[in-house]
């Protein structure tokens, strides 16, 4: 049966949101595609391999590899194979990506956005053209806190005993905070950004602490002591930080032996890369880190931790209709989606 991935036009301006081109470019990607014959019977790398070659010809982010007479060592596993793999136009600079061919970790080279962008009230607003930022991120206020219950549900599966206490770092405008409260667990919530703390104030009654987690843990009438928080989340954090080591190391010395660390990030080993290249939905400007399960296992390893479940998935299936439901679970199994939901248990020392 002939793929026609053609006939969904919700669809098609959800992919041309994402990947952040013209509908008028996800049309001719789709016209070249389906010229190729593609279909059903054919295997799903094959189709995958199809769509590739046709989105290749159209992409607006392609951009030449510059060269580098020396990179430093990857910051995961500290070896020195670190070498440059795809550029992203994203005028008026380039984004440059590179790979760790020991342990897999993505690193953004050069054209990274200056830490300030995170405390910008238009953060929450809209994406600028680096693609940093939320576009109506209040508005989709339902749609995450269902999937931040689906968080806290996941986490809770998968811990030893069930969590009494969630503190995030990172916690925006508290959507999954709320529904860990609604299930019944004491939380708190950081964010550097204050109008983030104001909006979770706002729609919640949270008292967001505005600033670092090492800011928080200096301040004593915060009582973040080492009993406190069953679980400590990053949702969509650590690939902003320059230093994810030193935060998991942060985490490490807060909380006490067989407490869990949750984290959620964008993955440098999904199918995604090899099918959109430097369209990546990932690849932006405010991104320094993408992980693979390599990556995650050496920083966790490092700041004390024990990997205790680890998964891709995603939440915006950009493949659907090229490949069935089933087979794009299936490549999300294989650990090939967008996103890593990763939980960690603190070591005794």
């Amino acid at each position: 049966m002939t793929v026609e991935p053609t006939t969904d036009r919700e669809h098609a301006d959800l992919v041309a949101r994402t990947l952040r081109i013209a509908p008028s470019t996800w049309q001719s990607v789709v016209a070249r595609y389906v010229a190729t014959g593609a279909s059903y019977g054919q295997s799903v790398r094959d189709r995958l391999q199809s769509l590739a070659k046709s989105y290749a010809l159209e992409s607006p982010h392609q951009a030449p590899l510059p060269t580098y007479d020396e990179l430093a060592p990857c910051s995961a596993c500290h070896a020195p194979t670190v070498t440059p793999l795809i550029a992203r136009r994203n005028d008026p600079f380039v984004l440059v990506y590179g790979r760790c061919s020991t342990c897999g970790h993505g690193s953004l080279l050069s054209g990274a956005s200056p830490p300030s962008v995170y405390e910008r009230s238009i953060y929450y607003q809209e994406r600028d053209d680096g693609g940093v930022g939320y576009d109506a991120y209040e508005l989709e206020r339902a749609y995450r806190e269902a999937k931040g219950r689906r968080l806290v549900e996941w986490i809770s599966s998968r811990s030893e005993r069930p969590p009494r206490s969630l503190l995030e770092v990172g916690s925006g405008f508290g959507f999954t905070l709320s529904a860990a409260r609604s299930m019944g667990l004491v939380t708190c919530g950081i964010d550097v950004n204050p109008y983030a703390a104001a909006a979770a104030e706002r729609l919640y009654g949270f008292d967001t602490f505005v600033g670092t987690l090492g800011e928080a843990r200096a301040r004593a009438e915060l009582r973040l002591s080492s009993e406190s928080w069953d679980v400590v989340l990053y949702q969509f954090v650590l690939e902003h930080l320059a230093d994810p080591a030193q935060e998991l190391r942060e985490v490490a010395a807060l909380v006490a032996p067989g407490a869990s660390l949750c984290v959620v990030v964008p993955s440098m080993s999904a199918v995604e890369v090899e099918v959109f290249g430097a369209s990546y939905r990932s690849f932006r400007s405010d991104h320094l880190h993408l992980f693979s399960r390599r990556s995650i296992e050496r920083y966790l390893a490092s700041a004390g931790f024990a990997l205790v479940a680890a998964k891709t998935t995603c939440s915006l299936h950009l493949f659907r209709g090229f490949l069935t439901a089933q087979e794009m679970e299936a490549l999300y199994a294989e650990e090939c989606g967008p996103d890593w939901y990763v939980l960690a248990r603190r070591l005794s020392q």
